[in-house]
């Protein structure tokens, strides 16, 4: 029992835009919660009653966090995931009559991108594709070129994923507001807790717990006039009749734990991620044949590098010999062997995609952490610097 302690104590978790640790402080909640207040919000008894009240007073907290003149309804859900296809699919449907187009990019993650091409392949929805520029970021002038009043969604991402760029969303929300039909969601899984954000006039978000150190399994769509979504999960009509099945009041309350303290701490850690961000991005420039391909304007805690000439998994796997957990282009698809659309998109060769890696850092990165990255860096760039391009 003692060596696998002592294994996952020197571990080097750099793969934070994939999962991050969850807080002590996260699964207390989701503890005392299960012990003291584990009856059915649906229920019509007191304790019932009870757990309800703790519901709304949770969806309440979740609006004042959220940075937007809107009040939106909240639904608790499984993920990401989850909410965007609640959202895309319950928007959509609704639309269809009126306005059948949506916008989109190929920036976004594999929940937005499949729910869309699934829309276009079998709904009979059209798809249209913002062009992304050479930083990551979507063109808002073709975006604007493309906006209609046949559009009816428009799905973007606040930071990518992929190369961590903030994506323009108060502009696109300004274009947008001019076309009445068009509904806004935002899918903000890397930015909350992370960067500062500007909500107004956009319609719907998703969110992601596990994310900023809550736990898997844990998401939340927040909409503007939830009566507009047409339900695609059908049952006992919780959650406004959107995501039927009994709430899991624990997991809820957890995450907005979760929540409070990404909220109150995110402006600090900002700061403290941008000093590792810029310490690694100076070390990494002394490298010949090694490419930084995050744009500085971009979120601090997602780092892209490409080595073309050496394969992103060759040096995944060099780095986890040596307890340095990092990451190939995205970690959501990085199973799929094709090459990864985000950096095709931003007009990198196939060899600086096939040779890029990840580091994403969070809440739990040290600076010592970035001190053993270079260390073990020097070691397997020595090995592999006769193959750069």
């Amino acid at each position: 029992m003692m060596i696998n302690e002592r294994e996952v104590f020197i571990l080097i978790y750099l793969d934070n835009a994939a999962t991050t640790k969850a807080f002590e402080e996260v699964l207390d909640t989701y503890l005392k919660v299960n012990q003291s207040m584990y009856y059915n919000p649906n229920s019509p008894h007191k304790a019932g009653l009870q757990a309800n009240q703790l519901l709304q007073q949770a969806k309440a907290q979740i609006n004042a966090m959220i940075n937007s003149k809107t009040n939106y309804d909240v639904v608790f859900t499984s993920g990401a995931t989850e909410s965007n296809n609640l959202a895309l699919k319950g928007i959509a449907y609704r639309k269809f009559d009126t306005a059948k187009e949506i916008i989109t990019s190929v920036l976004e993650h594999p929940s937005v991108l499949e729910v869309v091409r699934y829309l276009e392949a079998h709904e009979g929805f059209k798809v249209k594709y913002v062009d992304v520029k050479k930083d990551g970021s979507i063109n808002l002038e073709h975006f604007k070129e493309l906006m209609s009043d046949k559009v009816g969604l428009v799905t973007c991402m606040y930071v990518n994923n992929v190369t961590g760029q903030i994506q323009p969303i108060p502009q696109m929300a300004k274009v947008i507001k001019n076309y009445p039909k068009a509904h806004f969601h935002v899918d903000a899984v890397q930015a909350f807790g992370k960067i500062s954000m500007d909500f107004n006039n956009v319609d719907s978000i998703s969110l992601s717990g596990h994310k900023f150190n809550g736990l898997s399994a844990q998401g939340v769509l927040l909409v503007h006039h939830i009566q507009y979504v047409e339900p695609t999960v059908h049952g006992g009509g919780q959650e406004y009749g959107v995501r039927s099945g009994t709430v899991n009041l624990p997991n809820d309350i957890a995450m907005v734990k979760a929540m409070k303290i990404a909220n109150e701490n995110f402006e600090a850690l900002n700061a403290f991620v941008t000093e590792l961000n810029n310490d690694v991005r100076q070390f990494l420039n002394k490298y010949h044949g090694v490419y930084i391909n995050s744009s500085t304007s971009g979120s601090p805690f997602v780092l892209n590098i490409s080595f073309p000439g050496v394969k992103g998994e060759v040096l995944v796997n060099a780095f986890s010999k040596y307890d340095i957990m990092i990451s190939t282009t995205s970690a959501c698809s990085s199973k799929r062997n094709k090459l990864n659309e985000v950096l095709a998109a931003m007009g990198l060769s196939d060899k600086s995609i096939e040779g890029s890696i990840r580091l994403s850092f969070g809440a739990t990165t040290t600076k010592e952490d970035i001190a053993r990255f270079k260390e073990i860096f020097i070691i397997i760039y020595e090995e592999i610097k006769e193959l750069l391009k």
